[in-house]
């Protein structure tokens, strides 16, 4: 049988409970009616809102006013009316505010469309805006108003301004493609490999814009379609070997002054040497060839250490430096003079000139066409020819004659040493000898004088007196008749502009001196 006190507890718990729901009902009652009150309350507000915005929404659509939020190419045009807003729209046109962005991947430009042909019809455009988010159902013209929208701009398209404009661009866009080389890190040839190039492919380019101008300027980028193009010569590798080989050794050059008998002397280096040299593809592989711009460019750049007058010669001079390149040997030149001028002074006449100028008279002449000899006037410009194109042979280093009319010796030099001395006769006043600087360019073992009826034995030719007619070294001339001339006058001027010497020294100097030695002679 249970306590008392415990049946006293559980009468207190079940009354407890009874009183729990009973005091629950009332709250959820009072949630209920709020619920629906805040129902009733949102229905409400919707009705408003949906009336206001239908309201909105009819006012929208027939009003006469571009909708808030549309732009134009970055132009917002919202409220205006479509007047108004084809001027803002040209007005933006025309200020340059309506750009496109060009790239070629590594660089951007700003440019204005009309320079690409780009053509904008304001007043359409402007149409166009007005009827953004109209038409479409409500969707549309919500969203146009609570996000807005930007519309494609109407234009046209000239394709031949568009053509020239990109033709335009495509010299700075085109970049060109870089052959594999060889380049010098310490001392040492090192391969490096091809770079490739682009090209903006025009028509291509143009094709595209063409498909829709509009969608392009509103888009704000023009897209431009590049070409890869790769270079002739992606390794250079296998000419590393044939580099290295003209890289060894530092390069001498040697110019000889065959008018001043000078030389001069350069060191070409290693480093200087790579810079002429290219990388060039062949059937069999990659080769190293010396670039003749890069080499005519250095030796440029040799004369201005030589004065005014002389210079290398390019073309024999490349030569020169390629043949010993290649058989890693000096490279020897020859310097070249450019022609003059001489001033008329008083006394002058022209055979004094040719005389002071060391130029036979003929050439003279024949370089100042229309000269009249007998009208010299002071002051007068005449040309003088170059001093080298008494030269027309190759000069054979080491050796020179030098002739001397004071003394009428005849001098022999080899390596700049003296040799052998002769005495000589030079030609008499009514013909003489022309000073100047020459070369042997003829031997003859007996010519003959047809003029003077002479045989000249050993005759060797130095200059052309006047076109056709030699005159040069040989021994004592012979008549037809068999009689000897002049063995008596060596050493007094005797001929008739040769110089003469004894039988047995010409026969000596005949041999001794091969077309192309420098006979000088002297006053």
């Amino acid at each position: 049988m249970a306590h008392p006190a415990h049946r006293v507890q559980r009468v207190r718990r079940a009354r407890h409970r009874r009183r729990s729901w009973r005091s629950i009902l009332p709250t959820w009652r009072d949630a209920r009616a709020a619920l629906v009150g805040v129902a009733i309350g949102l229905a409400a507000f919707t009705l408003i809102a949906l009336t206001a915005v239908a309201s909105l929404s009819a006012i929208a659509q027939g009003s006469r006013r571009v909708l808030p939020g549309v732009t134009v190419a970055g132009v917002s045009l919202g409220g205006m009316r479509p007047e108004e807003a084809a001027q803002a729209i040209d007005a933006a046109w025309v200020s340059g505010q309506t750009t496109l962005l060009l790239s070629d991947g590594e660089h951007n430009w700003q440019v204005a469309p009309s320079q690409f042909g780009f053509a904008l019809d304001a007043p359409a455009t402007a149409q166009r805006a007005l009827e953004a988010g109209r038409g479409q159902g409500l969707l549309a013209l919500y969203r146009t108003l609570l996000d807005g929208v930007a519309v494609a701009p109407v234009v046209t398209l000239d394709p031949a301004q568009a053509r020239l404009a990109l033709e335009t661009w495509a010299l700075t866009v085109n970049q060109p493609a870089q052959d594999a080389t060889v380049r010098i890190e310490n001392g040492q040839a090192v391969a490096v490999p091809g770079v490739p190039g682009r090209t903006l492919n025009v028509e291509a380019t143009l094709a595209a814009l063409s498909i829709d101008p509009g969608a392009v300027l509103h888009g704000g980028s023009l897209p431009l379609v590049l070409t890869p193009v790769q270079p002739r010569i992606a390794d250079a590798s296998s000419a590393l070997v044939e580099a290295q080989a003209l890289l060894d050794a530092p390069l001498t050059l040697t110019a000889y002054d065959p008018i001043t008998d000078e030389d001069f002397a350069w060191t070409a280096s290693p480093e200087v040497i790579a810079a002429w040299l290219q990388v060039q593809a062949t059937a069999d592989g990659a080769h190293v060839v010396v670039s003749e711009e890069a080499l005519a460019a250095y030796l440029a750049s040799l004369d201005e250490g030589l004065g005014s007058q002389r210079r290398l010669d390019p073309s024999a001079s490349a030569a020169s430096v390629l043949e010993a390149l290649r058989d890693n040997t000096p490279a020897m030149l020859t310097l070249t003079y450019h022609p003059t001028t001489y001033t008329v002074q008083p006394g002058d006449t022209l055979v004094r000139i040719a005389w002071k100028v060391g130029m036979p008279l003929w050439r003279v002449q024949a370089a100042n066409p229309g000269l009249n000899p007998d009208t010299l006037s002071v002051g007068q410009t005449l040309t003088i020819p170059a001093k080298t194109d008494l030269l027309p042979l190759p000069v054979v280093p080491g050796k020179r004659i030098v002739v001397n009319i004071t003394d009428q010796r005849l001098r022999v030099y080899e390596n700049r040493q003296l040799i052998r001395e002769f005495v000589i006769s030079t030609g008499i006043d009514r013909s003489p000898t022309q000073p100047g600087v020459f070369q042997v360019q003829t031997h003859e073992l007996n010519a003959y004088a047809s003029l003077w009826d002479l045989w000249m034995p050993h005759f060797m030719g130095i200059y052309e007196a006047w076109p056709g007619f030699m005159n040069g070294f040989h021994g004592l001339p012979t008549l037809s008749g068999g009689g000897v001339l002049w063995a008596d006058v060596l050493g007094r001027p005797a001929s008739f502009g040769c110089i003469i010497l004894d039988l047995d020294d010409a026969e000596w100097l005949y041999t001794w001196a091969e077309d192309g030695v420098v006979a000088e002679i002297e006053e």
